[in-house]
């Protein structure tokens, strides 16, 4: 404790004697000496009790603590949340000793305390409170320290701490007024608390750094070190000091403090990082040869004890060969780091968006995305940027899709259209690469097995002094089965679908106690007869078998049609992603140029023109621009864009239009919702025949006119209507909710015997769930049933929700409702429409619910509020009424 000196107990030990040699003969003081001497020794051991727990606790934190190298360090590192609730056991039991010992032992009289260890008492408890990362609570103890004991020296070491509080709570106005007061305060005085002055620009420091105050940070980093600190403490603040300027490229400077780190002799790890910052803060400017910075980092890879940290060293190499312009040797380096970094995940993002990065560049975007989806996979919440680099690799993972599916389907053709024995050819040659391939990875794995060492599979050896050779692994390949960036969109693919998964036997299964066996497994295990079909499928999956590349490949025209419409589509959706997402119009006019040239009978022959217009336009290409407006207004003169480039004005007439119809709408809707369903059918009625766009909105007039029907009507007038809808937009939003209707009207399938006779409709108390509109929503789906292949429907709900719910990132959890009833759920949804549309897409899906019978399975939608009471409850029946009752209404 700062305020508490080892001679104030013997002082105070030596007064206790005293005492008792002047009053023993006093029977009157006898009781007076007594409580004095209790007080003395009881105080003692409790507060010594409370602080060994104390600084066991703080010991512990710090020998756990692992800093982040690639960010710029704070001064004090004192956890996350989750590491501070370790300490719980060591606080609260210094928290309990302190106040034990002040109820005990506390002397309050005439506006005074006489025991003068109370005070320190109550820092050990702010202090222990910190600790467990309840500032709010330490805040209150240090601020009542500073009131209660304004006249004691501890009251400087209280207002730090209650300033390191504040900055803990980020309330940084109140911690910067805390510290200049203490400033202030300080310099009145003639022999100020040193530990106090020492910590003052550590903390001031440590408020900048956290708000990114590099300056400010910075001055106060030099104080620091000019009024003195410990050595430990020293070396950090110059590697700190190191951090900043190397950010800010002052490369000189940074190479000082590092250099001074290193000598200072800190601890490895800190070490380590000097002279890896060291080493990429080389400047090519200065005229300084780079052959000792490489041949010392050759050197620290052959180091046993730099193992787990050749990532990092790797890193730094590549950023050296950088600035040497060496650039393919830097992108070797980079892939080394990043098939090396197994325990550093910060460390393999950073290198993997570096790579993905420079792919990027030089427009390699198959490459640029794989490297930007492994970064993903491991990139922490807190990483700079994290929002725009999840952004970038989404829309990379699409440009990649498209460009697959483009790259199979002429290869397809392409090899289709070949002569047997040529084709033959072409498919042997890939089957026997594939061979090699498989042989030589087989050597690789077990020369490494015998060398002990498997993190190094497919890169140079840690202990090579030589540079790898440039451009070695870039590859390419344009037969797509030869394409990294195929197999690495099917790699980022797996890994959406199914985690990260060691490879071993049933690798598909978390929890390999309630093994199953797929259903086609039991069915050819339970057949003495296996069809021919079966065996070519068997034999179709085996990519060392012709048959495994032929099943594929389009022979009839047919099959040649259906090829086209996907690269069509994929070209089409290519030239946007370049266009908008990559801001790439090169690529993009490549896409749509390709398009409306192999496939000028395609439907997105118009939209093709349009964006080619656009683009020319764009750079000033007045020549194409014209071409292409020419072959709109000719080919499409009644389009919207033809009137749009014909006459200046029209867009606005056309957004007038639909705000016309949009307010029409908004009335309507407003008729419907306090049930003039009169009004509700004579206005969709008028905009039907008033207006024909947005067709968006007609389709809900339409909707609206139907169910207005069914309240003014008869229900087979709704069902018309409805019918009518699903038929005219098949592609709006709203026919899945038409759809809905129609299925709730058409009744459940009979799934049972003609004979049995239907059970009265119960009624149900539905009173103990609330209807939130507000509410998070959970899609669930209860299957009854023991023989039930639980494991396949989820694996059928995750094929669904990759294929048509990518990017919501939905996860599928499960639980046992009873012993023979199983709970799924797959969520969450921020909106009941959100939630509802997954109901009315995943219910139709004949996929997903193949081979379980419909008796055995309830869908339905549920909000978390009520997830637990349903729960309780368990009764199915009265939940899906209340859903029944509640959501369908919603639409």
């Amino acid at each position: 404790m700062g305020s508490l000196k080892p001679n104030r107990y013997l002082t105070a030990f030596a007064i206790v004697s005293l005492l008792l040699l002047t009053y023993s003969c006093s029977t009157k003081k006898n009781t007076f000496v007594r409580r004095v001497f209790h007080n003395l020794t009881g105080h003692y051991n409790q507060f010594w009790n409370g602080r060994e727990s104390y600084r066991q606790g703080v010991a512990q934190l710090e020998n756990t603590l692992k800093d982040n190298y690639n960010k710029i360090l704070p001064v004090y590192n004192y956890g996350t949340k989750n590491e501070a609730q370790q300490l719980n056991s060591y606080m609260d039991k210094a928290i309990e000793k302190a106040s034990l010992n002040i109820q005990t032992h506390s002397m309050f009289f005439n506006h005074k305390e006489w025991v003068k260890w109370i005070d320190d008492s109550y820092m050990m408890i702010g202090k222990a409170y910190f600790y467990k990362h309840e500032f709010n609570l330490s805040k209150r103890t240090f601020e009542f320290i500073t009131n209660e004991y304004k006249k004691n020296d501890i009251k400087y070491e209280a207002t730090l701490w209650l300033a390191k509080s504040y900055n803990q709570l980020e309330k940084y106005k109140r911690a910067q007024s805390v510290l200049d007061n203490l400033r202030n305060e300080l310099e009145k005085l003639s022999k100020p608390p040193q530990d106090v002055v020492k910590a003052l620009p550590l903390v001031t420091a440590n408020m900048f750094l956290k708000q990114e105050k590099y300056n400010q940070a910075r001055e106060s980093l030099k104080e620091a070190l000019y009024v003195g600190q410990k050595r430990k403490t020293e070396s950090r603040v110059r590697f700190i000091l190191g951090q900043i300027h190397q950010q800010e490229e002052d490369y000189y400077k940074a190479s000082e403090y590092y250099a001074k780190v290193i000598k200072m002799n800190p601890p490895y790890e800190m070490a380590f990082n000097a002279t890896i910052n060291l080493a990429t803060c080389y400047d090519i400017s200065y005229e300084n040869s780079s052959k000792s910075i490489i041949k010392n980092l050759l050197k620290m890879l052959k180091e046993d004890k730099n193992k787990d940290y050749r990532d990092q060293i790797y890193f730094a190499l590549s950023d050296v060969e950088f600035k040497n312009q060496e650039d393919s040797i830097a992108i070797d380096y980079l892939r080394l780091s990043v098939a090396t970094s197994v325990t550093n995940d910060y460390q393999k993002a950073t290198s993997s968006l570096k790579l993905g990065g420079t792919f990027f560049k030089i427009q390699s975007y198959q490459l640029s995305q794989a490297y930007y989806d492994t970064a993903v996979q491991v990139l922490p919440e807190d990483y700079p940027d994290y929002k725009n680099i999840i952004a970038k690799s989404t829309y990379l993972s699409e440009l990649v899709n498209y460009l697959v599916i483009v790259q199979t389907q002429d290869s397809l053709q392409m090899v289709a259209s070949m002569n047997e024995e040529e084709r033959n050819i072409v498919i042997d040659k890939i089957i026997a690469k594939l061979i090699a391939e498989e042989e030589k990875a087989k050597e690789q794995e077990e020369l490494l097995a015998s060398m002990g060492d498997n993190t190094m599979a497919g890169t140079n050896q840690a202990g090579s002094t030589s540079r790898p050779m440039p451009g070695n692994q870039l590859g390419g390949g344009k037969w797509y089965f030869y394409n990294p960036g195929t197999k690495s969109y099917g790699y980022s693919e797996f890994v959406k679908k199914w985690g990260k998964r060691k490879l071993e036997d049933n690798w598909w299964l978390v929890n390999k106690k309630t093994l199953f066996v797929p259903q086609e497994e039991v069915l050819a295990e339970n057949d003495s007869i296996v069809s021919d079909s079966t065996a070519t499928a068997k034999v179709s999956n085996d990519p060392h078998n012709r048959d495994y590349y032929l099943k594929d490949l389009p022979f009839t025209e047919e099959q040649v049609l259906a090829s086209n419409v996907l690269i069509d589509s994929a070209l089409f959706e290519l030239g946007f992603i370049y266009k908008d997402d990559l801001e790439n119009n090169d690529r993009a006019i490549e896409s749509f140029d390709t398009l409306v040239t192999r496939f000028p009978e395609s439907i997105h022959l118009l939209q093709s023109y349009y964006q080619l217009f656009k683009l020319y336009s764009g750079i000033d290409s007045i020549d194409k621009a014209e071409y292409y407006k020419g072959l709109i207004i000719q080919n499409f003169p009644d389009s919207d864009y033809a009137r749009l480039l014909t006459d200046p004005n029209y867009y606005k007439e056309l957004e007038a239009e639909k705000n016309r119809a949009l307010t029409l709408y908004d009335e309507t809707y407003n008729y419907y919702l306090t049930g003039d369903y009169y009004m509700v059918y004579s206005n969709s009625d008028r905009a039907l025949s008033t207006f024909e766009k947005p067709k968006e909105i007609m389709a809900k007039f339409e909707y609206l006119r139907a169910l207005s029907l069914g309240k003014i009507e008869v229900t087979d007038s709704l069902q018309v209507a409805l019918e009518g809808l699903v038929k005219k937009y098949p592609d709006s939003e709203i026919t899945p909710l038409a759809q809905n209707i129609l299925n709730y009207l058409a009744g459940p399938s009979d799934t049972t015997s003609a004979t049995k006779t239907k059970e009265p409709e119960e009624i149900y108390d539905i009173s103990i769930y609330d209807f939130n509109p507000n509410s998070k929503q959970i899609f669930a789906i209860i299957v009854k049933g023991e023989n039930s292949n639980i494991n396949a429907l989820k694996v059928r709900v995750s094929d669904f929700n990759s294929k048509n719910y990518r990017l919501e990132n939905l996860s599928i959890t499960s639980i046992l409702l009873d012993m023979s009833t199983n709970f799924i759920m797959a969520g969450n949804f921020s909106t009941i429409d959100k939630a509802m549309a997954y109901y009315n897409s995943i219910t139709t899906n004949d996929y997903v619910f193949a081979n379980i019978k419909k008796e055995n399975i309830r869908t339905f939608i549920i909000s978390q509020e009520n997830y637990p009471v349903f729960y309780r409850d368990k009764d199915i029946k009265k939940y899906q009424a209340f859903f029944n009752k509640y959501y369908f209404n919603n639409q």
